[in-house]
């Protein structure tokens, strides 16, 4: 049987086990990160890990240093290594192009490189509009233009995802089995690849996340945000209701504010990022509109540590792993 496994989880320093033993029974290992020339040598070791990171765009520098370390040993056991993500591939490309002094103009209508400048333009445009709303008082045009990103970012991932499914068709093998390491958003290249693959070929899927979650006795339980839940119904080309995407904006205000952001979590749990992700969740989740609205009037003015402080403390629901995240609840 020929197979090709889909790895869905976040870039997190406790996923790293979990995703070592599914590469383990793979011999190929495709990964989510754009092509780069000293790639090869990280892997044989002629460059350093700690040289080599400095040279990247990470926001997860601990997870990729343990990650790279991983992947030394799994490339010295024979695995083949590939890094696969033409968008980011091109995306850089169209970058250097400009810097020369190229401009948008000189791009080639309806190619893929023109594609990707007009989704980050807008995607970028749109984000950009968000981050200058949340400086008002106005929630409901800041929640406007959390959706437009929205819109932008789905269609962003559409294209993203289109065509790492294109690339990864390209590499299969008879008789070699090929890991896909996928950030969990990444619904749409499940659903393209899917599409495209030969019959003689099995798709798996595989969720870390949803593992660590059964391992600390959630069942049932999810690690989609709201903001993450609205850019999903975008994916699959849902019609959403304006209240519905009203409150999706709203919670998601909340939960950036709650979120931990430090790579490393201070929690007694085993799996802190999960818990408290999955603690997050579900505090805001249930929230109502009115309840997302006051706390924005509340906190707007606060720092971070005082805004999570306020809304931990006027919610029923205290969660341990939450009230701990650097200090921020006694």
């Amino acid at each position: 049987m020929n197979i090709i496994s889909i790895c869905l989880s976040t870039h997190r320093l406790e996923t790293l086990p979990f995703s070592a033993r599914f590469m383990h029974v793979h011999d190929v290992i495709a990964l989510e990160e754009p092509a780069h020339p000293e790639f090869s040598h990280v892997l044989d070791g002629t460059t350093a890990i700690d040289e080599h990171l400095p040279e990247l765009d990470i926001e997860y520098p601990l997870f990729v240093r343990r990650q790279y370390r991983m992947l030394r040993s799994l490339h010295r056991s024979g695995k083949e290594i590939l890094q696969v993500e033409p968008y980011l591939d091109q995306l850089l490309a169209l970058q250097w192009f400009l810097a020369d002094g190229n401009t948008p103009q000189d791009l080639v209508p309806n190619t893929e490189q023109h594609a990707i400048y007009l989704a980050e333009r807008t995607a970028t445009g749109r984000l950009i509009d968000y981050y200058r709303a949340t400086r008002t008082a106005d929630f409901n045009h800041i929640l406007q233009t959390m959706n437009d990103f929205a819109k932008a970012d789905a269609a962003r991932f559409i294209l993203r995802d289109t065509m790492r499914a294109k690339a990864l068709a390209k590499l299969l093998q008879p008789g070699k089995k090929i890991y896909v390491e996928a950030g969990s958003i990444h619904l749409h290249l499940i659903r393209h690849l899917s599409r495209i693959l030969p019959s003689s070929w099995q798709l798996r899927i595989y969720s870390i996340d949803r593992q660590i979650l059964e391992k600390l006795g959630h069942h049932n339980g999810m690690l989609f945000s709201p903001g993450d839940q609205l850019t999903i119904a975008y994916l699959r080309a849902e019609q959403v209701a304006k209240e519905r995407w009203q409150l999706f904006c709203a919670r998601a205000f909340i939960y950036a504010k709650l979120i931990g952001k430090e790579e490393e979590l201070q929690s007694d749990s085993r799996y802190p990022h999960t818990q408290n992700e999955f603690d997050t969740i579900r505090l805001v989740n249930n929230l109502s509109l009115q309840q997302c609205y006051d706390f924005f009037q509340d906190t707007r003015l606060l720092t971070a540590d005082k805004a999570a402080r306020l809304i931990l403390d006027r919610t029923s629901d205290h969660c341990s792993s939450l009230r701990v995240q650097a200090g921020r609840c006694s």
